[in-house]
C-alpha cells in the first residue's frame, strides 16, 4: 500500500509543478503583451501626436515601423510561448510514464526480500513526498495567483484544452500503476506466510 500511495503523491506532485509552469508561461506571455499594449499606447496617445505637429511624414514612418516591430515582438513572445508550453507537457507526460515503469517494474520482481524492501523504501521516502507535493501545491497556487494578476485568465482557458491529453497521461499512469504495485504487495505477503509456514514445519 506505501508503494502504492506514493506512486499516486508522485504522480500528484509532477501534476502540480506542471500546472504552476504552465502558469507562469502564461504569466509571461501576458504580462509581454500587456508591456507592450502600454509602450504601443503611451506612444500613440502622448508622443505622435507631438510629434505629428512638427514632422507628420516622420511621425507617419514611425508609427508604420512601430508597429511593425510590435507584430514581430508579439510573434516571437507568442512563438516562445507555445515553444516552453509543448516542452512542459512533453515533460510531464514522460515523467508519469517513467513513474508507470517503475511500477510495473516493482511488480516483476520475483525475490520476496527485494518486494519487501521496495515497501520499506516506500514507507520511509512517502513522509518526504508528501511535503514535496504540498510545496508543488503552493507553488501551483502562487503560479496561478500571477497568471491572474498578469491578465492571462482568457488564455487559461484555451490551455486547459491544450493540458488535457497530458493529464490523462498521468491518469492513466495512476491507474495502471495501482494493479502492478498490488500484485507485488500481495507476493511480499505471500512470501511471508510460505516463510511462516516452513518455519512451523
Amino acid at each position: 500500500m506505501s508503494a502504492q500511495h506514493l506512486s499516486h503523491v508522485t504522480l500528484e506532485t509532477l501534476e502540480n509543478y506542471r500546472h504552476a509552469a504552465t502558469q507562469g508561461v502564461l504569466a509571461c506571455r501576458s504580462g509581454s503583451r500587456r508591456l507592450i499594449g502600454a509602450v504601443n499606447g503611451a506612444l500613440e496617445q502622448r508622443v505622435y501626436p507631438r510629434t505629428a505637429k512638427l514632422a507628420p511624414r516622420a511621425t507617419e514612418i514611425m508609427n508604420n515601423v512601430r508597429g511593425n516591430v510590435s507584430q514581430v515582438v508579439i510573434q516571437g513572445v507568442d512563438h516562445s510561448a507555445a515553444r516552453a508550453t509543448s516542452a512542459i507537457e512533453f515533460g510531464a507526460a514522460t515523467a508519469g510514464t517513467q513513474v508507470h515503469k517503475l511500477a510495473r517494474f516493482a511488480a516483476k520482481v520475483d525475490s520476496p526480500a527485494v518486494a519487501n524492501g521496495l515497501q520499506t523504501a516506500a514507507r520511509l521516502t512517502l513522509p518526504s513526498a508528501k511535503v514535496a507535493l504540498a510545496i508543488s501545491g503552493k507553488l501551483a497556487a502562487g503560479a496561478v495567483a500571477l497568471a491572474d494578476a498578469a491578465g492571462a485568465r482568457p488564455v487559461r482557458s484555451a490551455a486547459r484544452k491544450a493540458a488535457a491529453a497530458p493529464r490523462r497521461v498521468v491518469k492513466r499512469a495512476t491507474q495502471a500503476a495501482k494493479a502492478p504495485l498490488a500484485q507485488a504487495r500481495r507476493t511480499g505477503v505471500a512470501a511471508k506466510k510460505a516463510v511462516k509456514r516452513a518455519a512451523r514445519a
